[in-house]
């Protein structure tokens, strides 16, 4: 899952290089978001 939400910030960043660790910080906070939402 975090991959995915990774790789579709970057897509909507125009894959510009020097930002890999933040798109991926910000899917696990994401993710992280979604899933205790689900789990209360």
């Amino acid at each position: 899952m975090i991959r995915e939400a990774a790789y579709y910030r970057a897509l909507h960043r125009g894959f510009g290089g020097g930002a890999e660790a933040e798109d991926w910080c910000a899917a696990e906070r994401e993710i992280d978001v979604m899933l205790g939402k689900l789990t209360g």
